[in-house]
């Protein structure tokens, strides 16, 4: 090869790394060509990566030689099923004490047996939610969408599992359901239809309501905080933090026809739901809760910056001498902002009715703290508070 061909490879060669660099960086901060709400991190990616390959090595590698050791050796259905649906939750409680990141709690101080069984109802927050509700007991099957149902990895077991689509109505699966009820299984439904992006408690349908009235059962009500923090709706991956499930009092489902009568039940079920998540968050969304997502904010800025932001919150102990404390909704809080906007962000997260104004005058942290992605309607830097009110804010 000539000199200029080997010149010429060079230089192709060059050009295609930088590509992919800038491909691996732009994927690393957008997502459908929408800026990621928290960038890509490598430890993020490796532990996705790892997560995703554990999970698949659960299918394959433990779930399907069980199926096959199960159909050889036990006959009948109905034990068959029980086995398996003891294993699932097994594995469940396994991959969850597994997962990199991210740690469980599971409260029941109500005593909940789950027998006799009802109609475990949940709100939706994120991929995961499924997964912790399955650990609480084996004898349980969800309600799930098509999607879930034909998922090419793992709706075989959902299908062996007698988990069933919704698509077509909750009536098309009343008999099947009555059966499992019988058997002692409980049903699982998301009342919500969707996973809230974020994380709110959206408007309850009345069809959990519906099928526990039609099968005489209780419904038993489990709530979840922090899932999608963990894992959003838009995102599959793995950020640090915290989730949780409790297990809330019975509610009685009066045997009513009158489709007005259902609407109230579920309206005062959500409105139980509020309460106690609000509850939650108080009790949970902390500084120290919102203090890495908030360091994630700064990643791949300009000069850096997650280091000198990552120093001011241990220096400062996350801010929680001033950011702790309650703050009445529709309060505006100012803040003479040193820390590039940290400080701002763990305000407006841990206090999203109240409208924080971080006030910076050193124009180059005044940038980095605009720069940050996707910031809450309740947050606003300026470089003083008289600019700020003068433009009506």
């Amino acid at each position: 090869m000539s000199a200029i061909g080997i010149i010429t490879l060079i230089f192709a060669a060059v050009i295609l790394i930088a590509i992919m660099l800038w491909m691996r960086f732009k994927w690393f901060l957008f997502n459908n060509g929408h800026r990621r709400d928290v960038p890509v991190t490598p430890l993020r990616f490796l532990a996705s990566i790892y997560s995703l390959i554990f999970f698949i090595f659960m299918v394959y590698g433990c779930a399907l030689p069980v199926t096959i050791l199960l159909y050889i050796f036990v006959w009948s259905p109905r034990r068959r099923l029980a086995i398996f649906h003891k294993f699932l939750q097994k594995s469940a409680k396994f991959i969850l004490k597994a997962l990199p990141l991210i740690d469980f709690t599971y409260i029941n101080n109500v005593g909940e047996t789950f027998s006799p069984p009802g109609v475990i109802v949940s709100n939706h927050q994120g991929h995961l939610d499924i997964m912790c509700i399955m650990m609480m007991t084996p004898n349980l099957v969800v309600l799930t969408n098509e999607r879930v149902w034909h998922n090419p990895l793992y709706g075989w077991i959902i299908r062996l599992a007698k988990f069933y689509p919704v698509t077509n109505g909750l009536e098309y699966n009343i008999t099947q359901l009555r059966e499992l009820i019988d058997s002692g299984y409980s049903v699982v439904v998301f009342p919500e239809g969707t996973r809230s992006p974020h994380c709110d408690i959206l408007r309850f349908h009345t069809g959990a309501f519906y099928l526990a009235r039609e099968l005489k059962v209780d419904i038993i009500p489990v709530l979840l905080h922090g899932v999608g923090h963990c894992i959003p709706k838009e995102d599959f991956m793995l950020r640090p933090g915290h989730m949780y499930l409790e297990v809330m009092k019975r509610i009685k489902v009066d045997d009513d026809d009158n489709p007005l009568h259902l609407r109230h039940i579920a309206n005062a079920t959500r409105s139980i739901y509020l309460k106690r998540y609000e509850e939650l968050r108080h009790e949970l969304e902390t500084a120290d809760y919102f203090s890495k997502y908030v360091i994630n904010k700064y990643k791949y800025l300009p000069g850096h910056p997650e280091r000198k932001v990552t120093e001011l919150l241990q220096k400062h102990h996350n801010y929680r001498v001033t950011v702790d404390h309650d703050i009445p909704d529709g309060e505006t809080i100012v803040i003479n902002d040193n820390s590039l906007g940290a400080e701002s962000w763990l305000m407006a997260l841990t206090h999203p009715g109240v409208n924080v104004v971080g006030v910076i005058d050193n124009p180059s942290q005044l940038t980095i703290a605009r720069s940050t992605p996707a910031t809450p309607k309740n947050l606003t830097f300026t470089d003083s508070y008289s600019n700020f009110d003068k433009h009506g804010q």
